[in-house]
């Protein structure tokens, strides 16, 4: 059984996290890491005997961590398990160059996963995108849209910024166009609203002709089930920066 810590244990998606452990055959809950504010700090995680804790030394033991929480804690959290030789799946966004810079760090003495979607199929879009890319060329334009609840935090979601990276491969991007679009720009439009827990689309539009790659969540559930399957790809791979594509299943991928 694969021993998993989890750090934001009580969050929205944290909480998935924990459920997805309870129906897990191969994987069980070691740790549950909540804020010192949490109203669960004390209390026994549901199913098991762990107790949710502020601390991130309840991690020691841990096989591999999860996180979902902020990209402040994320970057103490991959700073602890570098000390300890523990590989981590980093599911905050939003983080600064500079944490950037240290997560990388750490990434140089353990194996860590950098998640901004950690659904499964979204990171099978990513692949898609960039397969579609480098088989359709430049005759084609790229445009991202992305929707989300009204309470989201971050636009573009990380995803999007993600799904950019793949594909931008030197074109100029456009968050939000105004006026005509350039030639060779990607745009990404991100819209806000409801309940949606998490919509993206790639367009490739060409001439007569256009491919959209879709990929939509109706349920945080995939994410807690998607982190568990990550997450468990990353024990016993060598130290380096892993994306959720480096670590779909059939991926063999190793960073260095």
């Amino acid at each position: 059984m694969i021993r998993i810590g989890v750090v934001g244990a009580s969050g929205r998606t944290g909480r998935f996290v924990l459920q997805a452990l309870r129906e897990s055959d191969s994987c069980v809950l070691q740790a549950a890491v909540v804020s010192p504010r949490s109203p669960q700090r004390g209390h026994v995680v549901e199913g098991s005997a762990v107790v949710y804790s502020d601390s991130l030394e309840a991690l020691r033991s841990c096989d591999v961590v999860i996180e979902f929480s902020n990209p402040t804690v994320s970057v103490s959290v991959a700073q602890q398990c570098a000390e300890w030789g523990i590989p981590a799946l980093l599911a905050s966004t939003g983080h600064s160059r500079e944490q950037m810079v240290d997560i990388k760090q750490c990434a140089e003495r353990v194996a860590v996963g950098l998640a901004s979607n950690t659904s499964l199929g979204a990171a099978v879009l990513s692949v898609l995108a960039r397969q579609a890319k480098q088989l359709l060329g430049p005759a084609f334009d790229i445009e991202v849209m992305e929707i989300h609840h009204k309470m989201k935090k971050d636009a573009p979601s990380g995803t999007a910024r993600s799904l950019i990276q793949e594909i931008e491969d030197g074109s100029q991007v456009v968050f939000g166009r105004e006026g005509t679009r350039a030639e060779g720009e990607i745009g990404v439009v991100s819209l806000r609203g409801g309940d949606v827990v998490g919509d993206h689309t790639v367009y490739f539009l060409g001439h007569g002709e256009r491919i959209e790659l879709s990929h939509r969540v109706s349920t945080r559930e995939v994410f807690g089930r998607g982190a568990l399957a990550l997450a468990a790809s990353l024990v016993g791979r060598p130290s380096g920066c892993y994306s959720a594509e480096d670590l779909l299943p059939e991926s063999k991928t190793s960073k260095t």
